[in-house]
């Protein structure tokens, strides 16, 4: 397997995303037995070489995702983090229909000026926990509609596309309705 300073993707991919949750560098140059300097070298090459591999194949990104997913992988598998498993994750959101709900009540609050976050927190979650769910209801809706089944299949194809189409207008549809009844107008006694 190729390697950039010794370091492998994978071990790359879990360190980024261990970054992204708030290890410090120190501790990621720790865990791969290396200087701040090389990790720093290190990260800049595989950034640069990841559109490479990328480009030779697609499957990358899709490894790339699951790392980010569920980081505790290669030597950073037992790092003391807060970095909850997926299947931890998927404890508080287990399915699609879930997922979407939360989805959609950030979306539509943040067109009435709430905050994304405030949404996400309100289901126990946080940006992490939210980025391991979207890479894992990504690449569960990618196999689900993958797009063979609708050349062998296409019965099934667009009963799943049907079902798919439904959940996203049942949650989009709630919450539009949710706020629109409880709207605030600040602005409506202002003539401009």
């Amino acid at each position: 397997m190729e390697t950039i300073n010794g370091i492998d993707f994978t071990n790359w991919a879990a360190a980024c995303a261990h970054l992204t949750q708030g290890m410090s560098e120190g501790e990621i140059s720790k865990i791969l037995g290396i200087e701040i300097p090389v990790w720093q070298e290190t990260t800049e090459k595989w950034a640069a070489r990841l559109g490479d591999l990328m480009a030779e194949d697609m499957n990358v990104a899709t490894q790339y995702g699951d790392i980010f997913a569920n980081p505790k992988v290669g030597k950073f598998a037992n790092a003391g983090t807060d970095t909850p498993s997926l299947d931890e994750v998927l404890q508080l959101v287990p399915d699609y229909n879930a997922y979407k709900k939360i989805f959609w009540h950030q979306s539509v609050a943040a067109k009435y000026g709430i905050d994304a976050v405030t949404i996400i927190e309100s289901y126990d979650l946080n940006l992490q926990t939210w980025s391991q769910l979207n890479m894992h209801y990504m690449k569960w809706h990618n196999e689900y509609m993958n797009i063979q089944l609708g050349e062998s299949d296409p019965e099934e194809y667009n009963r799943r596309y049907e079902e798919i189409l439904g959940i996203e207008d049942t949650w989009r549809k709630h919450w539009e309705a949710h706020y629109k009844e409880n709207a605030v107008d600040l602005g409506g006694d202002i003539d401009f």
